[in-house]
């Protein structure tokens, strides 16, 4: 999934939703409690403002979602790609919107991850803005060059020791989830693999197929196809579990023999700025978490390896906090710190 850096010109495209039984008729002199209950909202057209490019697994999963939500509103969804900064440029214009839940913002792992290494953050992930839903996972593979005759964890961490500074990964660059989660991974098991930046994901997955680079921590939608036409080899998952879409590969944790390590995949959600009603807030939730458990949004992710969750948004919080640490932590380590 790339995640092209240049600020472009926006785009705007239009999901529009059909309006069927918009004039349904209702029966008189009745209001059940659960209408009284329900606030009027979306009581307008909503914007979803994607801070990368289109066809970035953020702006699949945006205008995916974006649909089913048009759908089952009846409301026009707007989806915007206001990319460049790393996520800032569209995080920024996402500040500017009422606090009225009609304009979310599609996050990933930047949103935590540039706030946590920033030397002046434009924006505090958990105070200036409040989470929608967390929606949807896509793990991160490790994928290696077949040249090198390596076929597990294991083998890969006895070369590196045995060679080190021989080998060498690609990433997509400083504070991005490829690097950390290698750099984790590499501080945890004491190897020297020698780190090169990557402005194209494509260029990247490109060049370990050729042998050109050793291997890259790649999004699941961009090594799958390679993956299983035996171009590059898989050796983990950094994920909690196994993919549906790689079942023999498995997850990093797992792949060590070390229960408690946690590798943290690529993850998408929704926020919106702070200062939303309660109530509001209930029924975006609401909203997210059956238009993400829906088959026709299930049939669509899959394929590209994302499987859709909905944890609480009391949880969500939890998970971008540690986040926030665990990038702030190693930042530090890496010489990027605040």
């Amino acid at each position: 999934m790339k995640q092209d850096q240049q600020q472009t010109p926006r785009r705007r495209d239009i999901v529009r939703a059909g309006l069927a039984g918009a004039f349904a008729v209702a029966a008189p002199f009745t209001i059940s409690p659960a209408a009284l209950a329900q606030p009027a909202f979306p009581s307008k057209p909503m914007k979803i403002i994607v801070p990368f490019a289109p066809g970035t697994g953020s702006d699949v999963i945006a205008r995916t979602f974006g649909q089913k939500i048009g759908e089952d509103t009846g409301q026009v969804v707007v989806v915007e790609n206001r990319e460049g900064g790393g996520g800032i440029v569209g995080t920024m214009a996402a500040m500017q919107a009422a606090p009225d839940g009609h304009t979310l913002l599609m996050v990933a792992n930047p949103f935590t991850i540039v706030a946590a290494t920033s030397l002046k953050p434009p924006y505090d992930p958990l105070k200036d803005f409040v989470p929608v839903a967390k929606v949807a996972i896509v793990p991160i593979v490790l994928t290696i060059a077949n040249a090198l005759n390596i076929g597990t964890i294991q083998e890969l961490i006895a070369y590196a020791k045995a060679n080190p500074g021989k080998l060498n990964y690609a990433s997509s660059g400083q504070g991005t989830p490829s690097q950390l989660e290698m750099e984790i991974f590499k501080q945890a098991m004491g190897l020297d693999i020698v780190e090169i930046p990557y402005k194209s994901t494509a260029q990247a997955m490109t060049d370990v197929i050729g042998g050109q680079v050793s291997m890259y921590p790649s999004a699941m939608p961009l090594c799958l196809p390679h993956v299983r036409a035996g171009k590059v080899k898989a050796l983990g998952v950094f994920d909690s579990q196994r993919s549906a879409q790689l079942p023999d590969v498995p997850h990093l944790a797992e792949a060590l023999g070390q229960p408690n390590y946690v590798a943290t995949p690529l993850w998408y959600g929704f926020v919106t700025r702070a200062g939303l009603p309660k109530d509001v807030g209930v029924r975006l939730h609401e909203l997210a978490v059956k238009a993400m458990s829906s088959k026709e949004v299930i049939d669509r992710l899959t394929p590209l390896g994302a499987h859709p969750i909905s944890p609480s948004n009391e949880q969500f919080i939890k998970e971008m906090q540690a986040e926030i640490d665990k990038a702030s932590k190693l930042s530090k380590t890496l010489g990027f710190a605040k």
